[in-house]
């Protein structure tokens, strides 16, 4: 079924449950369009959300060598449980009410390896400028009676529309492995029961919930002893290309004068002696300087606050090696700031 049409069937069934009519509006007002609009909108914070948070995944692997994303489901409410949950709420189903008082239509999922992991994305969110956190529940803290554990998050983001910006709730779910085995198992039964499960299946449930919060526990534990033996050497250069990003941050989003760029369509200047083109610095880690004749050369170092001269690199060079001693002479002669305003200076 095509978007169009599940927009259709949508409106249908907002319109209609159960041969009743819940929806009371002008005859000449097209609620289908508002529908399929509120839909679109829904949809819309679903994907700027998904991205945020796949942007999020991608720098974890990457540069951490560590993710704490498992994995991220999304998905729209179904009009059908749109109607029940208005109906259970004894509000009146209506497009707007639907919009005001149900904060879960856009909804995500975000499973983690662990209950710090859980904690760790919900402040990547939260700090993103263009999001406002409207509500939080702590489930993790303070568990549902069942034995639910989960931390929601409910929150906002600006939709660029061709004339306005509407900020649109979307919910997020953010649980561990195991807190989403025992919320899917217990979501089957509760249906299948319709909510009135027997008294030895809702108390083994909670019990099974006290061993998964246990679990969580454990693991966590157990990761972070393991995450104590981390070797010094990976600690330094953790450092050390921490200090190399920052001093790239600004370039990824200013453009030079003219006179200070390299044509990208241009051809690669080619050397005073062999006429053969010179390859260009391979990569922002490189860190290397290009001279006007093609040479790659580096900053040598003369104090801890100053950079001085240039080293060409020979045919055998090694830029991470040198780099990194550069980085062991910089840090020998001062130990706080390595890197000023006046030092190194890159180019790719």
């Amino acid at each position: 079924m095509g978007k169009s049409a599940a927009f259709a069937v949508g409106a249908d069934a907002l319109r209609e449950s159960q041969g009743e009519i819940f929806m009371e509006l002008p005859m000449s007002f097209n609620e289908e369009q508002l529908w399929n609009r509120t839909l679109m909108l829904y949809d819309a914070a679903l994907r700027e959300i998904n991205t945020k948070l796949e942007i999020l995944n991608s720098e974890f692997k990457q540069a951490h060598q560590y993710n704490p994303i498992e994995h991220i489901t999304s998905r729209l409410k179904s009009p059908q449980s749109i109607a029940k949950k208005m109906r259970h709420h004894q509000r009146e189903l209506t497009i707007e009410n639907v919009v005001k008082y149900i904060n879960d239509i856009a909804g995500i999922r975000i499973i983690c390896s662990f209950t710090s992991d859980i904690y760790r994305i919900a402040e990547l969110i939260a700090k993103q400028s263009d999001i406002t956190v409207l509500k939080v529940k702590d489930y993790i803290v303070n568990p549902k009676p069942n034995g639910y554990t989960s931390y929601h998050m409910v929150v906002s983001v600006p939709i660029f529309l061709s004339e306005e910006v509407i900020d649109t709730k979307v919910e997020i779910q953010i649980r561990t492995i195991a807190m989403d085995f025992w919320a899917s198992l217990e979501h089957k039964i509760y249906y299948k029961f319709e909510g009135n499960a027997p008294d030895h299946i809702t108390r083994e449930l909670k019990e099974c919930a006290d061993l998964v919060s246990f679990l969580d526990r454990k693991m966590l534990a157990i990761n972070e002893e393991v995450q104590s033996f981390r070797e010094p050497e990976e600690s330094y250069s953790k450092y050390i290309a921490n200090l190399l990003r920052d001093r790239m941050k600004e370039a990824y989003g200013t453009v030079l004068e003219e006179d200070g760029v390299i044509d990208s369509v241009a051809t690669v200047p080619e050397t005073p002696d062999s006429g053969e083109p010179m390859p260009a610095a391979d990569s922002a880690s490189d860190a290397l300087l290009l001279t006007g004749d093609g040479r790659k050369e580096f900053p040598s170092v003369s104090s801890g606050t100053q950079m001085q001269g240039l080293i060409q690199l020979t045919d055998e060079e090694v830029p991470g090696e040198m780099l990194r001693e550069i980085a062991k002479q910089i840090l020998r002669e001062n130990d706080k700031v390595p890197f000023d305003e006046n030092g190194m200076k890159y180019a790719f």
